[in-house]
């Protein structure tokens, strides 16, 4: 008895593109319609979501930062950094990890980095009284304090030492001296406050100063160092 069952020969490789476009094709042998989201809708607002995703991170992150002193956000830093790392790790290690899943991790990153951002929403801004968003102040001043730089590199010709005394309230710091030096106040409220006894710089601002004693110092590498450092001392 003879078989009379025949083999369909295997495609060669020239006839796989003509396969991979068939499956584009309906029944009938017309092209079937991409859907509008597929086309559009998800190409559109998958960058847009990732971007406003990575804008809330941010944000919420820099208000972490700026709500504590510069060796708080050194660690907090570390910190991140570490936590990002170990995650990436981890769901690296994890290929069979399911999209549902990574969607509950990320949630809970983002949800947990946007309460801590509006928990430190107060301590983040600016909190000094009557400036605002500017570390200079307005109004009239209750006191002056005059500082010249020099000689040499420090205050009044005082290095370290020098103090100064002011009341509480809004204080008038004139800058004078030698040039090529600059004057600010070593205190997060007041960053930004800067004079300059060169020409052409800042030679007066006002500061709202409370009780207690504040550091002036210069910005110039290395002269802070050297000896150009000296206190304020503001009484009630």
């Amino acid at each position: 008895m003879t078989d009379t069952t025949t083999l369909e020969p295997a495609p060669d490789d020239a006839a796989l593109p003509e396969l991979v476009e068939s499956e584009r094709l309906g029944a009938d042998g017309t092209a079937v319609d991409t859907p509008l989201k597929t086309r559009v809708l998800l190409p559109l607002l998958v960058p847009l979501f990732s971007i406003a995703i990575v804008a809330v991170l941010v944000l919420n992150i820099s208000r972490v930062f700026l709500a504590g002193d510069k060796d708080v956000a050194l660690v907090m830093g570390i910190v991140i950094t570490l936590s990002i790392l170990v995650g990436a790790s981890l769901i690296a290690a994890a290929p069979r990890l399911s999209t549902a899943s990574l969607a509950v991790i990320l949630g809970g990153v983002l949800l947990f980095v946007s309460m801590a951002g509006l928990v430190s929403l107060g301590p983040s801004l600016n909190d000094g009284e009557g400036t605002g968003l500017s570390p200079y102040a307005t109004g009239k001043p209750v006191g002056t304090v005059s500082v010249l730089a020099g000689p040499g590199l420090s205050f009044n010709g005082v290095q370290f030492t020098g103090n100064y005394t002011a009341p509480a309230g809004v204080v008038q710091i004139d800058y004078g001296g030698d040039s090529g030096h600059t004057l600010s106040i070593q205190d997060a409220k007041f960053d930004g406050f800067l004079l300059s006894s060169s020409p052409g710089g800042r030679k007066s601002g006002k500061a709202n100063l409370a009780p207690g004693k504040y550091t002036i110092y210069c910005t110039v590498p290395g002269h802070e160092a050297a000896g150009m450092k000296a206190t304020i001392t503001v009484s009630g």
